[in-house]
């Protein structure tokens, strides 16, 4: 992560200056993809921001939640491979399907976080509203021999969806943005 977009990320999630905010927020990460044991280039996006964002002054007192699909913390801490903060926790809620649009958005509806982070793209259906989502591309556009149709329509729903629930986008890229701003309508 570079420094630009480490101060971006940290200002979205700690607020614009320091102790502007007394009250600790409590930051939730859908950290799901972080703790598979097949990882791709999401999966090591997810988990090396969380390392990063491990190592932040702010976030050694900051109390951050890391929802996982995994049915054991035990499992989620090996897979992640660094030392979690002590105000950091993790949350083991396992769904067989859809686990994001489903099991995390009841999390949500019953036990929000005053921020969430999706450095996945997909934004679940109940959400904070201090929503900051990473949109990684928009792939399935430029390659659509590579997704079945049912697979294209769900990547271009759910990117929007994510893109306009989301109150904060990253986009890896200045190419991703230029295709969220362009194709997507999205500002």
């Amino acid at each position: 992560m570079n420094n630009r977009s480490s101060q971006h990320l940290k200002t979205m999630l700690f607020g614009e200056a320091k102790g502007q905010n007394p009250k600790l927020k409590t930051i939730g990460v859908d950290a799901s993809r972080a703790v598979l044991a097949q990882r791709t280039g999401t999966e090591h996006y997810a988990a090396s921001l969380l390392s990063a964002l491990s190592r932040l002054p702010e976030a050694q007192q900051g109390r951050f939640t890391l929802y996982v699909n995994l049915t054991s913390k035990a499992i989620a801490r090996e897979r992640l491979a660094f030392s979690l903060p002590h105000a950091w926790r993790i949350r083991a809620i396992p769904f067989p399907r859809l686990w994001t649009h489903v099991r995390l958005s009841v999390e949500m509806a019953t036990r929000p976080p005053d921020v969430l982070f999706v450095p996945s793209h997909v934004v679940p259906v109940w959400h904070p509203r201090r929503t900051v989502a990473t949109i990684h591309d928009l792939g399935y556009l430029y390659y659509p021999q590579a997704h079945t149709r049912l697979s294209r329509l769900y990547l271009h729903l759910s990117t929007l969806f994510s893109a306009k629930a989301a109150r904060r986008v990253i986009a890896i890229s200045e190419a991703t943005k230029r295709d969220l701003v362009g194709r997507c309508g999205i500002s």
